[in-house]
């Protein structure tokens, strides 16, 4: 039992610093020995398989799957998206959170949501809900 809890410090099998937290490298990465952090993440970027998955579900461009966003589940939108769609994305959804859709007008602390039947998107200010709904 005597080790057990140890911080013994072993040395990388590629950059050979002495670390004392090491990594396991998968057996298809042809490496014998425990890696540090820093090449266990070169080697897994140099050997992570691309998949159609990487693409941008928006514009379809390939920033490789470490820069890809999760979209937000009322954004309706499936797979991943690139930064600057998720940053459109993101900047459409707060448009429609805090202003009014029918006269753009900033929504204070209170906001009204449309009727189903009226097929609109986004809020609406105080104004145009009682104008909307006297009609």
């Amino acid at each position: 039992m005597t080790g057990l809890f140890s911080k013994k410090k072993t040395p990388c099998a590629i950059c050979k610093k002495e670390v004392s937290h090491t990594h396991k490298p998968k057996n298809s990465w042809n490496v014998n020995g425990l890696l540090c952090g820093n090449c266990y993440v070169d080697l897994m970027e140099k050997y992570f398989e691309n998949d159609n998955d990487d693409k941008c579900t928006l514009c379809g461009d390939t920033p490789g799957s470490f820069n890809l966003w999760k979209p937000k589940k009322e954004w309706e939108v499936t797979g991943w998206l690139c930064k600057p769609c998720f940053d459109q994305k993101e900047k459409q959804d707060n448009d429609l959170k805090n202003f009014c859709c029918l006269c753009g007008a900033k929504i204070g602390f209170v906001s009204y949501s449309p009727k189903k039947e009226w097929n609109m998107k986004g809020s609406l200010c105080k104004n145009c809900w009682t104008m909307k709904t006297k009609t």
